[in-house]
Order: C-alpha cells, then sequence, then structure tokens
C-alpha cells in the first residue's frame, strides 16, 4: 500500500521530533502493508518555514537511513501547505512542492478558523497555474461540517478531498466519522491518506479501506486506494460526480 499524506520526517513540523522515533513510524508503516510514504510536512506551519530545498534534503537523508536499515520503505516528498491570504497575495505558486515533486497535486490545509472568503479565488489561481488542489483532512474541520456546501463547490469546480484513515474508523468520534461517511457518499472524497504524525499511534489505512468496503462496496475501496497511485504518478484521477449533502441516507452503492 501507500500512504500519501503522513508527517513522517523528523524535525520539521509537529511530527517526530527524533530520527528514531521517524524510523519507528517507518517499521510500523511496513508491518502494516504499506511501502511507499508521501511525507508532507507542513509549509508555514506553527513550527517551522519547510521550503522545497528542505524537505528534498530531509528526503534523501531519511531514504538513505532506511536502506541502511534494511527497512523496505521508500519516502516521495510532498508538502501540505496552510490557506493563507499571504500565500494569494504574496507567494509564487511554483516554489510549492506538489506530490512527488512532478505531479500536480498540491495539499491544502485549511486554518482552524472560520472558512476565509479568499479560499476559492486561491484555489482558482492555483488552477489556472496548473495545480490540482488536494483539501487535507476537511472532514475535522469544524467550519466545514457547519458549512458542508462550502466544501461542494470547491470539488465540484474541480479541487480534490483527501480524508484521513482515523475519521473513516472513528478514531476522531463519531460525529466527524458520520461526515466522513456522508462526504463519501456523496462522491466528495477521492483519497485516503494516513495524516501520522508520532509513532505508536498506527496508520489505519488498511482498517479504513475495509471500513469503506463495508459500508460503500469493494469498488469504492479499490478506486480510493488506486486512487493514491494515480496521484504520485500524475494521472488522472478517478471521480465521481459531487452531490451535494442533504438529509438522506448513505447511498450503498458509490459511484
Amino acid at each position: 500500500m501507500i500512504d500519501i499524506h503522513c508527517h513522517i520526517l523528523h524535525g520539521l513540523d509537529d511530527g517526530p521530533s527524533t530520527l528514531e522515533e521517524s524510523l519507528k513510524m517507518a517499521e510500523e508503516a511496513v508491518f502494516e502493508g504499506i511501502d511507499t510514504i508521501v511525507a508532507t510536512p507542513h509549509d508555514q506551519s506553527r513550527n517551522s518555514y519547510n521550503n522545497r530545498q528542505r524537505i528534498f534534503t530531509s528526503i534523501d537523508e531519511f531514504n538513505e537511513v532506511l536502506r541502511d536499515e534494511g527497512i523496505p520503505l521508500q519516502v516521495l516528498p510532498g508538502q501540505e501547505t496552510l490557506v493563507s491570504n499571504d500565500l494569494l497575495e504574496d507567494r509564487d505558486f511554483m516554489d510549492l512542492l506538489a506530490v512527488n515533486t512532478n505531479t500536480s497535486y498540491l495539499y491544502l490545509e485549511l486554518s482552524e478558523n472560520p472558512l476565509p472568503s479568499y479560499v476559492k479565488q486561491l484555489i482558482r489561481e492555483m488552477q489556472a497555474s496548473g495545480f490540482h488542489p488536494v483539501i487535507a483532512s476537511p472532514e475535522k474541520n469544524v467550519y466545514v461540517n457547519q458549512q458542508p456546501e462550502f466544501l461542494y463547490e470547491l470539488v465540484k469546480n474541480g479541487s480534490f478531498v483527501q480524508i484521513a484513515a482515523g475519521s473513516i474508523i472513528g478514531d476522531y468520534g463519531g460525529k466527524v466519522r458520520k461526515f466522513t461517511q456522508q462526504l463519501i457518499s456523496s462522491n466528495l472524497v477521492h483519497f485516503i491518506g494516513s495524516n501520522n504524525h508520532q509513532s505508536g499511534k498506527g496508520f489505519g489505512l488498511l482498517k479504513a479501506y475495509q471500513e469503506v468496503g463495508k459500508q460503500f462496496g469493494n469498488q469504492a475501496a479499490f478506486m480510493l486506494m488506486n486512487n493514491s497511485w494515480k496521484m504520485v504518478e500524475g494521472a488522472v484521477v478517478i471521480r465521481g460526480e459531487p452531490e451535494r449533502i442533504g438529509k438522506k441516507g448513505l447511498k450503498k452503492r458509490f459511484v
């Protein structure tokens, strides 16, 4: 399996602070059947500013250690960029790091504040620059939960959504789990990643895919799993027609 969203690099953000903890995460990933991870350190995070070169250097060094330790895991570059007005006004989008460097898929993190009015404009400009924005873990954002129409409009206009594995298996509580189910049912989810930040927690990817298969059918689980590989290859991702979240029950068939 591949995990397309993981904070495995030490000393860059709120992930592991030491190389030893990063190696523990790597061993846990392999134990759970993961052989490839996209490292997604925060850009403009609470702790540091992670530019392309710093991420490249960290990944090269970590992959070398993995080889030396005999851990069968490959780490690919990525970045989780915080949506901000400064990004809209001051940043050159080409300085941002897309998944696996040469693809057009770029992770965006919504702030924990009320949804700013400039988000849609920012995403439009990113799309005009050739990027495919991927909204990371919006199911855990309280404001998205209150205004699901906001996310529907982003997806309707070409954005993608990646949910955390823990959201579908209940690690973040029943409310987040129910909202995640609604997002999947409404064709508003395209990828699953662990969003793991530390050792000992586990990645939960296999459990998440199994839960999707149980609720929405094996075809849905396979599509989401396959989309992750398509992302890192820069290929066209499979997506269904998005629907607004309503009061109807969950669809048993995922299109």
